[in-house]
């Protein structure tokens, strides 16, 4: 499956230091319905907002694996989650592309925001 990515896991870097290997080139895509925050935890994370558009990347064919490290660095099963894994369509340059992303957790983030 696909990861649409918005702020840290853009860079191929940071993918390599959680996964273990390289991925090819992600290409740009839009996720519509969310807005990406900038959080004064120095990392950003989407919500959900009406009309607005987040800028990202996609990565295409992620492995089992992958997903599992993925899932651990983006808090998934703490308590509280910091994010949750979520299948999104996104607007890439030839249509529309499926994708998991990680949507933060509001109750989470709430305080967390740069407002």
């Amino acid at each position: 499956m696909n990861l649409f990515v918005y702020g840290t896991l853009i860079d191929r870097r940071a993918i390599f230091r959680i996964t273990g290997r390289s991925l090819p080139q992600a290409v740009p895509a839009t996720l519509y319905g969310y807005r990406r925050w900038e959080t004064a935890l120095g990392y950003p994370v989407v919500l959900p907002e009406a009309g607005a558009t987040c800028s990202g990347f996609v990565y295409y064919s992620l492995a089992d694996a992958d997903w599992e490290q993925l899932d651990a660095y983006e808090n998934v099963k703490g308590n509280p989650p910091s994010y949750f894994r979520k299948l999104v369509t996104v607007q890439g340059a030839h249509g529309s592309i499926s994708a998991f992303t990680y949507i933060g957790n509001l109750n989470f983030f709430r305080t967390r925001l740069k407002l």
